[in-house]
């Protein structure tokens, strides 16, 4: 297993958007090596409605939204092949992936400088933002995820905002769930990350966790875990897609294809279902290797 490195954060993100920027033509190759026949994608089936418009703050002088209301109060629904949406956003032969964009990326690359401000502007507190691009035959259309329940979709010089119902619970969305904070924020392996995360994760493998950290060890010696168990990284991803489940009682597995611009791997995601809620217990990497061995104290 390959784990990751602590790094400036923002430093990272800069490396990440410029792999982001050259793999429009790698997005349609990492999806289309893992078509449906090997790799199942799943998104979350829920109607998403279209609340309001305001003018883009990159929009030409006197420009309104449409008084046509061609697009407020209707619905669009991502389905795994195709979106329902009204035009110009219907899509017959979608193709997803999540990436994860910074401020000078959103609404690709639209936003006048300083991006950040701009972007705080249209109310999005945290930065960056993980976004659900689709491709389809028509266009590229880039739906940034400021919850996992509220996205922002810039159109025709508008910027609308699309709410949903929260999802039901499945082993999926509560992968997504995870990798939505999980990606957004820092990936280290410490105790603030995994702290952060603490709601998607089992009792058991937070106290794997919290013995692994507790555990001394020589500060010139190379720890068991060096880098982002969760992504299998040193090179942090800035894109995913998520995999169908199969699911076993109490048990199931989601596999995650992850990509960093140059190169495209998977995890495996493993959960148990405690009471209603489905929550992370391990993850296991390709090899055999998993997060609980890796975690576990060295044979003496």
């Amino acid at each position: 297993m390959t784990n990751g490195r602590s790094g400036a954060l923002t430093r990272a993100f800069r490396r990440r958007w410029r792999a982001v920027r050259r793999t429009v033509v790698a997005s349609f190759l990492f999806l289309a090596a893992h078509g449906a026949g090997a790799f199942e994608a799943w998104l979350p089936q829920a109607d998403w409605r279209f609340e309001r418009g305001v003018v883009a703050s990159w929009a030409p002088a006197k420009t309104q939204v449409p008084t046509d209301r061609r697009l407020a109060g209707k619905s669009l629904r991502f389905t795994p092949t195709r979106v329902e949406a009204p035009e110009p956003l219907a899509c017959a032969t979608a193709r997803y992936e999540f990436v994860l964009t910074p401020a000078p990326g959103l609404f690709q690359g639209s936003l006048p400088p300083p991006a950040e401000q701009a972007a705080r502007r249209l109310g999005i507190a945290h930065l960056p933002l993980l976004s659900l691009q689709v491709t389809c035959d028509n266009g590229l259309f880039d739906y940034h995820l400021i919850t996992s329940r509220k996205a922002l979709l810039g159109l025709d010089n508008v910027v609308w905002t699309l709410s949903r119902a929260a999802e039901a619970e499945s082993p999926e969305a509560a992968t997504l769930n995870l990798l939505h904070v999980h990606m957004t924020h820092d990936m280290v392996f410490d105790a603030a990350s995994v702290a952060r995360k603490r709601a998607y994760l089992t009792p058991g493998l937070r106290g794997a966790i919290a013995d692994y950290f507790k555990r001394p060890r020589p500060q010139d010696e190379v720890p068991p875990i060096n880098g982002d168990p969760f992504t299998d990284s040193q090179e942090y991803p800035d894109r995913f897609l998520p995999g169908r489940a199969r699911i076993d009682g109490a048990r199931a597995s989601v596999p995650i294809r992850l990509g960093d611009g140059s190169r495209d791997w998977q995890v495996e995601v493993l959960l148990l279902r405690e009471g209603s809620r489905w929550r992370v217990d391990d993850l296991r990497y390709p090899g055999g290797a998993t997060l609980r061995g890796l975690l576990q104290p060295a044979p003496s």
